[in-house]
């Protein structure tokens, strides 16, 4: 038996309420608040407390294969996991899925990939483009209903859905897409598929300023979310987590964009640091912890005169803050004047670094832009910079001067204290003065 009540909902923003106002409370739209007869299930029973055994209920994963995607997800695809993935359009992201699906195939298990956006005939021929070998069950409707009448026997492993904005429940006046049909299909399926322990992959569209569309809710109700960024004119894309229950968050994967598909990166520091033959001023080496492993990230600066009355400054994958104070700094401490020069700073490959310890490194590139000195293709830079210009301890020196030494860089300037390795000179540093010293030398 279901009832049938009366609410008020604010078709901009989503916002419900018992009574029609002019103005939305929550977005301050006029005219917006229209009302809706809506059919709702009696509640079920409820749930009884249960004690359980750790053993009982064991993580159980199912490793892909896919070397990145397994490193991103924490080893693999957990199962009855909740996977939001996000990305602009064109990225790539239904060819990741459509790899994971035909990867799941291969390993014997069964997968459901509902296509709200594209037909039969659309991913058939994406298929055949992508040369996938193992075919896997494909479902086009935008109905929440049919899709939970399909996933209700339990049969599938792995179900994948495109895009959850396109989704709609048949039983809501809401128009698809709008926030309260996000809302409710995406707390029927995660529960449904949660229940049944399938693991599902989310897709969601995302808006102008780079969020997923829909109300922030969706991304706390999943275990895992996944953005999927790159240039789509270059062949490079990287996989981020920006919420993982079963692994690191700050974890990335590097994929090539090829004729196949996407494949996975197997040396992501030669890939930031391939472009770097031709070394001039103004670029330094970066060893960067994301997640669990080090990558060789290049930091570019210039300097110019600046033709302004302000002059200006622009950091890409730096904190522009910390630029700023970074910037007060060198001055302060070197007594190098920068106010009429303009300041540029470029972390490559488009990475964001928030870490402390590509401080010195940014310090480096700038004073090599000013003094237009090469600091050479060999050398490497890690420490924090404090208000005082002097070089503080960073997490993680030993790994990165391990990534150093795999790529074949023999000198790293540090912040003391540091245990070096054979073959390789290790620089230690007390204040930024030191480093200067040491390139006046140069």
């Amino acid at each position: 038996m279901s009832k049938k009540t009366t609410t008020f909902v604010c078709e901009g923003c989503g916002h419900e309420t018992f009574k029609w106002m002019g103005k939305c409370p929550r977005c301050a739209a006029w005219d917006t608040i229209k009302e809706f007869r809506i059919e709702k299930d009696e509640i079920p029973p409820s749930e009884k407390p249960v004690v359980v055994d750790d053993d009982d209920l064991s993580e159980e994963r199912t490793v892909l294969g896919i070397e990145e995607m397994d490193r991103v997800l924490g080893g693999g695809l957990t199962c009855g996991s909740s996977i939001l993935l996000g990305g602009d359009p064109g990225i790539g992201k239904t060819t990741l899925c459509f790899a994971i699906a035909s990867r799941m195939v291969e390993l014997g298990f069964k997968v459901l990939y509902v296509s709200g956006e594209e037909s039969l005939r659309q991913l058939s021929s994406r298929r055949k483009r992508l040369m996938l070998k193992d075919p896997f069950s494909i479902l086009t409707t935008n109905r929440c209903e049919d899709i939970l009448q399909v996933i209700g026997d339990g049969t599938y492993r792995l179900v994948i859905i495109d895009s959850i904005q396109s989704v709609y429940n048949s039983r809501l006046p809401m128009l698809p897409g709008s926030l309260s049909q996000i809302k409710d299909v995406s707390s029927r399926l995660i529960r449904e598929m949660k229940r049944l322990e399938t693991t599902h992959i989310l897709i969601g569209h995302v808006t102008k300023e780079g969020a997923i569309a829909g109300p922030k809710l969706l991304e706390h109700m999943v275990d895992t979310v996944l953005y999927f960024e790159g240039d789509k004119m270059l062949p490079y894309r990287m996989l981020r987590a920006i919420k993982n229950r079963y692994g690191s968050v700050d974890e990335v994967g590097i994929f090539q964009m090829e004729k196949e598909g996407l494949v996975s990166v197997e040396n992501p520091s030669q890939f930031f640091v391939s472009e770097r033959d031709n070394i001039g001023s103004g670029s330094t080496l970066f060893p960067h912890i994301t997640g669990s492993r080090p990558i060789i990230l290049e930091v570019q600066s210039i300097t110019p005169k600046t033709n302004f009355s302000m002059p200006r400054r622009l950091s890409l994958g730096y904190d522009m803050n910390r630029l700023f104070i970074l910037m007060a700094v060198i001055e302060k401490a070197l007594g190098k004047s920068l106010f009429d020069r303009d300041v540029y700073v470029n972390v490559t490959g488009g990475m964001k670094v928030s870490e402390p310890a590509i401080d010195l490194s940014v310090a480096a590139s700038i004073l090599s832009s000013f003094m237009d000195l090469n600091m050479g293709r060999d050398t490497a830079l890690v420490g924090e910079v404090g208000l005082t210009g002097e070089i503080r301890r960073v997490v993680g020196v030993d790994i990165r001067l391990k990534e150093c030494e795999r790529m074949g860089i023999t000198r790293v300037f540090c912040p003391r204290g540091a245990e070096g390795i054979k073959g390789m000179e290790i620089i230690p540093l007390k204040n930024l003065k030191e480093l200067y010293e040491f390139m006046k030398r140069k």
